[in-house]
Parts: structure tokens; sequence; C-alpha cells
């Protein structure tokens, strides 16, 4: 067994209690990788260049990001003894002091105001606060809870509740699930990289963009299994340094009627106008937003993408820019917080999914399968779902697609493919896209 498999066995195997091994496919592309530089060294060290003139500058960013982030995680955990999750149509927002924190969940209708509290507070004082603090949340129109109030006032039936603030093995799991989650997404934002570089690249070999692959991932496991040591000190250090003389009120109230429709509603005409644009079903782009964001144009996930569609700027953003606006270079983050530049761009990602990637497959329905599986994990994942040996070239894939019927595409997607979350998507989405028609 090679150092690589090892490394990457004991890494993750250790943490099965806490998620699923996320990179169950990659001990097998490492082997591939340790066999190809035994087989061409000359091949290894011309790779390492091109490897480090076109990756220094997304993984320059993502460690910035990684930083700031495991930063700001730990903050939180110093005042609130856990981690907030990672997931989609959850938007949470803190004050600037940490001391309060307002939670949308859209998955559940609900909306959380929770504030930190002297612990000798009474009930009745308790409840004051709160409430003072849902006042001064509905006058700050730029508050989540002023936009989603922004026509309905607050309802007076909401749950108060106390709570304590618990550091306990719990939490901390729950802190490094956080890492591993996003290891998992990062992992998915290298594949499609990686797709990417062959679309555009017609000199590079699909080993040539394997070994590039391999090598990210490699770079990304070694960087969590570090992180994943940190989180474990910085827990144990701030549950020592945790303030017990504090405790948490909470007010829990639905979110108003219709919420998902009225929210759908603003975006109803971008999808409609792109849709003519890029040759997408309008309907399909709908299903896209509600499931990347519920509709949140200010969303931002932990890998980090952004807004209506959950852009990521390096990849699918970079995508859109190079093929579509003739723009070498990643999206601005700022952008992809205007809602119309999102859907722009998520539609325009949808039809080179649909148009470039996925142009092989015959059957339009066994193509929106796969164009939608491709959005969440890319195209070279889909491949690897019907590809016996692994192969990630979806020309190949498209073969044996194009064999089977459409149900038989969708069910096999379902089965094979490396990431469950990757299979709750489309099934998601495949769903949703009835809702918009």
């Amino acid at each position: 067994m090679s150092r690589c498999c090892l490394f990457f066995i004991l890494l993750f195997h250790s943490l099965t209690v806490l998620a699923e091994d996320p990179f169950a496919a990659l001990d097998t592309e490492i082997a591939r990788f340790d066999t190809e530089k035994k087989e061409s060294i000359e091949l290894q060290n011309e790779f390492q260049q091109y490897v480090k003139s076109q990756q220094n500058d997304y993984q320059r960013w993502q460690q910035e990001y990684l930083q700031e982030f495991d930063q700001f995680q730990q903050s939180i955990i110093e005042k609130w003894g856990k981690p907030e999750p990672i997931q989609t149509g959850y938007d949470v927002n803190f004050s600037e002091d940490k001391n309060s924190k307002t939670v949308i969940d859209y998955q559940q209708e609900q909306v959380s105001i929770e504030l930190i509290i002297d612990k000798g507070l009474s009930l009745e004082n308790a409840e004051k606060a709160i409430k003072k603090q849902i006042e001064t949340l509905l006058l700050d129109k730029n508050s989540n809870i002023a936009q989603v109030f922004s026509e309905d006032e607050i309802s007076d039936e909401g749950k108060i509740t106390i709570s304590t603030i618990e550091f306990s093995e719990a939490n901390k799991h729950k802190s490094k699930n956080v890492i591993i989650k996003q290891t998992q997404a990062q992992a998915q934002e290298i594949d499609k990289q990686t797709d990417s570089v062959l679309l555009t690249d017609k000199s590079l070999t699909e080993g040539e963009a394997s070994i590039r692959a391999t090598q990210a991932k490699m770079a990304l496991l070694k960087s969590s299994q570090i992180r994943l040591k940190n989180s474990d000190e910085h827990y144990v250090a701030a549950q020592e340094n945790a303030n017990n003389q504090t405790k948490i009120v909470s007010y829990v109230v639905k979110l108003p009627k219709n919420s998902l429709r009225k929210r759908a509603s603003k975006y109803v005409d971008f999808a409609q106008k792109e849709s003519k644009i890029n040759h997408i079903s309008a309907p399909l782009i709908m299903a896209i937003m509600h499931s990347e964001s519920a509709f949140n144009p200010q969303a931002k996930s932990a890998v980090p993408a952004y807004g209506l569609m959950q852009i990521v700027p390096h990849s699918a953003g970079h995508d859109v820019n190079k093929l579509v606006r003739n723009i070498d270079k990643p999206m601005g983050v700022a952008d992809l917080y205007i809602p119309s530049i999102n859907v722009e761009t998520g539609s325009a990602y949808l039809n080179i999914l649909d148009k470039r990637y996925l142009k092989a497959i015959k059957n339009e329905q066994s193509r929106l399968y796969c164009t939608i599986a491709a959005y969440n994990t890319g195209a070279g994942n889909v491949a690897r779902v019907f590809n016996k040996d692994g192969s990630r070239n979806i020309n190949k894939a498209s073969k044996v697609i194009n064999q089977l019927s459409a149900h038989d595409v969708y069910l096999q997607l379902l089965e094979k493919l490396p990431y469950d979350e990757t299979k709750h998507y489309l099934k998601r989405v495949n769903a949703r896209i009835a809702l918009y028609q």
C-alpha cells in the first residue's frame, strides 16, 4: 500500500463516526497517480510546472478564505460552545460582538433570534432583552430578518426559551464535521476545475488532468488534517476559558405565509430571460435556485459559493467568464451577489454543461439528469458513474448512456455518484422542476 493511500485511510477512516468517508474514490485516484509517476518521471516534472502555474492563484485564494473561515468559526465556538452547521437553505447572521445571531431556516420555514445574556437575568428581563433585539433588527434594513419580514410584522406568537451554553464532545465533533463537509465540497470544485481544463486545453491528456486533480486533492487532504487537529485544540482551549456566567435566550417564529412563493416570484423574470438566451428551461433554473439558496440572493456556502445559484468564482464563474464573456479570470464576489448577474452566470453554466460537456448524450431527459448532477459535482464525476474503468471522459461515458433509457440513467446516477450529497441534490432539483412548470 502506498504512503498516500495509507495517509488517506488513517485520516478519514478515523472519522467515520462523524460523517461518511468523503473521498471513497480518491484511494483509486492516488494509486493511479503513483503508477503514472513511476511510468513517466519526465511527464511528472513537466506537469509539476503546469500545476504550479495554474493553481497558485486559486490555492492562495482558498487558503486565505479558509484561514478567515476557521478564525470566524473559532470566535463563534468561544461564545456559543458550538459551530454553525453547513447546509443549504440556512442563513445565519451574527452581530459584530458575536453575542447575538439570527437564523433563517428556509427548510423548516422558521426564524430564530438568539441572544447571549447574563446567567442571573430573570425570565422577564430575558424576554425584554430578546424583544428589544428583534426591534433593533427590524429597524436595520440590511438585516436578514428585516428583509424576510419586510411586508409582514413579526408574529407575537413565537416561542421564547432559555438554554445553557454547552461545551461537549458532541459539539466538538460537530466542529470537525464542518471541516469534513467543507472538504467534500471543495474536492468537487477540484473535479470541476479539472473538467474545465480538459474542455478548454485540447493539448492536455486525461492522464495529465488526473495527476493535476489528484495532487490538488492530496494537498486538500493534508490541509484538512491540520485543520482537524487545530479544531480539536481550539475547542479544548475554548472550553477551558469558557464564560460560565452566561446563557442563551431564543425566540423562534414561523416565516410569513407564502414566504417561498414570494421569494421565488422576485426571480421568475430573470429565469425566463436567461432561459431564452441560454436555451435552458426556466423551471430548471428556478429549481436550482430553490435548491441552492432557497431564493436568498445573499446566500454564501462554506466552499465558498455565492448568491442565488451558488456560483464559485474560480470554477463555474471562471468557466462562464472564459467561455462566454471572453474574460480569462475568476468572477468577482460582489458581482455574484447581484441577482441578475448571478442568474445570468448560473444559466450560462447550465448551457455550458448541456451544450458542451454533455452534448454527446442524445436523449434530452438523460442529458437533463446528467446536467443537474454535473452542476453540483462536475461532468467528470458523472462520467465515472458509467465508465467501468473510472475514467472521467464524458464522451466515452455518453456511449454507455446512449444505450440506456432515461430512467435507467437516473437510477444509475442515484446509485453510483461518488458523493451522497450529489445524489440528494439530483433528487431535490428533479422533484422541484415540476413546481415551476
